[in-house]
């Protein structure tokens, strides 16, 4: 939805998510990276209703230690998600502009969300009892994390949390893997600007050939 952003782009999208397909929910976590161009008192992104929040939080530029931004994070505690209209809309305090903004801003939300039943082609759904596929197409984008439809344009940096036997298909870069908490972060990038409409993501197990 282009026309949330009168003031403002995203730039960079470093989302995870860590789904539970035997309890039909996923946690999920997306930062944020903005420009701006104007005079701006809040920010507005797409979100589904069926979303739970558990941090809603913005950054801002703080300070340079030793040549690296820091930031100063807090909680947004009057934000505002219309379920009719899917819209999370973030008051910013004081109107921030391309000056005050130009080392950086952030916003970084978590949040609950359901997995769809086989049957569903809308946001995160479940293909069968072991696969899952994101449909971010046909404005289903934002039913699997809050984001810009409509051929909004970003860099992107992608983890899904799963066990070991769990295969990630996506079009985007392989950037390796880690060990978390006895699971694994399966991570992938792009360096180069993509629509969410442009991103694929497909969670199957891996099966033994013999």
């Amino acid at each position: 939805m282009t026309d949330l952003l009168t003031t403002y782009r995203p730039t960079k999208v470093l989302l995870q998510l860590d789904p539970n397909l035997a309890e039909g929910t996923y946690s999920g976590r997306v930062k944020i990276d903005y420009e701006f161009t104007g005079e701006t008192p809040e920010s507005k992104i797409q979100a589904s209703r069926d979303f739970q929040w558990t941090s809603v939080r913005l950054a801002t530029f703080y300070e340079f230690n030793e040549g690296y931004p820091v930031y100063a994070s807090v909680d947004s505690e009057d934000y505002v998600h219309d379920t009719e209209t899917e819209i999370l809309t973030i008051p910013l305090g004081t109107p921030l502009t391309p000056e005050t903004t130009q080392n950086g801003f952030y916003i970084n939300l978590e949040w609950t969300g359901p997995i769809n039943a086989p049957g569903s082609t809308d946001g995160l759904y479940a293909v069968d009892e072991t696969t899952l596929e994101a449909n971010m197409r046909d404005g289903n984008a934002h039913k699997v994390f809050p984001c810009y439809e409509g051929g909004v344009s970003a860099k992107f940096w992608f983890t899904v949390i799963t066990d070991e036997r769990t295969r990630v298909e996506t079009n985007l870069d392989d950037a390796g893997h880690e060990d978390f908490e006895g699971r694994v972060k399966n991570n992938f990038y792009t360096d180069e600007q993509l629509t969410i409409e442009d991103v694929s993501i497909r969670i199957t197990p891996i099966i033994d050939m013999e």
